[in-house]
């Protein structure tokens, strides 16, 4: 089966680089689990609270987080660069490349250590975010050897 990508290539347009959503999204997700799975069985009140809390909301965020990951593909072609969100709706942003002005990236202490960034890509004004991407440096560059 084709995916969203593939199946809007134009003619001539080939896949020059994937990035994916990196791991590091479910760090939250984990650390609300744990401390949920930890504190719920409690016989404190308090813990008990934190517990039934946490648990719930681990639960939850770590849904949309796996929805986050398998649902969403940053692409640079030869003529533009793709973001597609969504499984069951379907969010699409497409750049064209001789229209980007200005590229940045923002990368803190964690995502230099992890490998994972957001890239900041303005065209006509407006900028398009694309966030926790794997390897920053690398989309940068793929955009920029397109350019």
């Amino acid at each position: 089966m084709k995916s969203y990508i593939d199946k809007n290539l134009q003619t001539g347009e080939t896949i020059e680089y994937k990035a994916h959503v990196h791991w590091c999204i479910f760090f939250t997700p984990i650390v609300l689990l744990l401390v949920g799975i930890h504190f719920f069985p409690s016989s404190n009140v308090f813990e008990y609270l934190i517990g039934i809390t946490a648990l719930p909301l681990g639960i939850f965020t770590m849904l949309r987080r796996l929805y986050m990951k398998i649902g969403t593909h940053y692409v640079v072609t030869n003529k533009r660069v793709i973001l597609k969100q969504g499984l069951l709706s379907r969010n699409a942003m497409e750049l064209m490349l001789i229209k980007c002005e200005g590229l940045s990236i923002n990368q803190g202490l964690i995502g230099r250590l992890f490998g994972f960034g957001t890239i900041l890509l303005t065209t006509g004004g407006a900028t398009n975010v694309f966030s926790y991407v794997t390897d920053p440096i690398k989309f940068r560059n793929a955009i920029n050897a397109q350019l």
